[in-house]
């Protein structure tokens, strides 16, 4: 009788494992996703936002890539019934726990710092526009997108290059884009987009931030439940091979 109902402890505790798998790579796998989408749709405006964040798309697809192996390797490990992949699997899932942590209290720690590093970044990559194809396509898209104009607001063109030598803003910064769009500031204001892009993804995140962080929180729970269904798991396992 108690060999029957380990063994029904071992089917329950399985399956709640392989569900929080399943959710974890399905987790890995839209990672992938967004990363290699972000590569191929959004290269040029991550250049915009930040030199350095021209990299976060494969940091993205990355980290997908080994969410997926973590996921394949503990759905192998739960299948086997082996303590020593449940083991490694655990210490996998703890140590991905732990860098969240560490990175998210970083992010929001920091979180000035990054806005004026952010803000110093487009503002310098702004005076590099119609030089470099690449930052004027990024610049483009990053205002057409977020129907911003500038970094702080659309004055900040003005103390461009751009800006000095036509007294004008990009038709990307217009609202409706017309043949005389952005070159006469003090007829056409109204047309123009006043708000700039860093306020603007500030606003967005900040819009955002309730949806990312119940994401955040929804897979640090199902990280945290599985460590401890491995944890049961063992047990049991260790009941099982003691009954044998």
């Amino acid at each position: 009788m108690r060999r029957i109902t380990t063994r029904n402890k071992l089917a329950v505790i399985k399956t709640c494992l392989y569900l929080i798998d399943l959710f974890y790579w399905i987790t890995g796998v839209v990672l992938m996703g967004i990363g290699i989408s972000a590569q191929t749709k959004l290269r040029d405006t991550f250049v915009v936002i930040n030199e350095a964040s021209s990299g976060v798309p494969v940091i993205i697809t990355f980290v997908g890539v080994i969410v997926v192996s973590i996921s394949s390797f503990g759905a192998i490990a739960i299948m086997k019934s082996n303590h020593t992949m449940i083991k490694v699997f655990t210490g996998m899932l703890l140590i991905i726990i732990l860098i969240e942590i560490v990175v998210g209290i970083s992010a929001y720690a920091y979180r000035e710092k990054l806005h004026h590093n952010l803000l110093r970044s487009v503002l310098k990559t702004l005076d590099e526009y119609n030089r470099e194809s690449q930052i004027t396509r990024g610049v483009d898209d990053l205002q057409r997108n977020f129907q911003c104009c500038g970094a702080q607001n659309y004055t900040d063109w003005l103390n461009t290059t751009y800006g000095y030598l036509n007294n004008a803003v990009p038709s990307s910064c217009c609202k409706t884009v017309t043949r005389s769009c952005g070159r006469n500031l003090s007829k056409d204001a109204s047309n123009i987009n006043q708000q700039g892009c860093v306020e603007k993804l500030k606003k967005w995140t900040e819009d955002h931030i309730v949806f990312i962080g119940a994401v955040g929180i929804s897979i640090g729970f199902a990280q945290i439940l599985g460590v401890f269904l491995c944890y049961v798991l063992l047990r049991v396992l260790k009941e099982d091979y003691a009954n044998l």
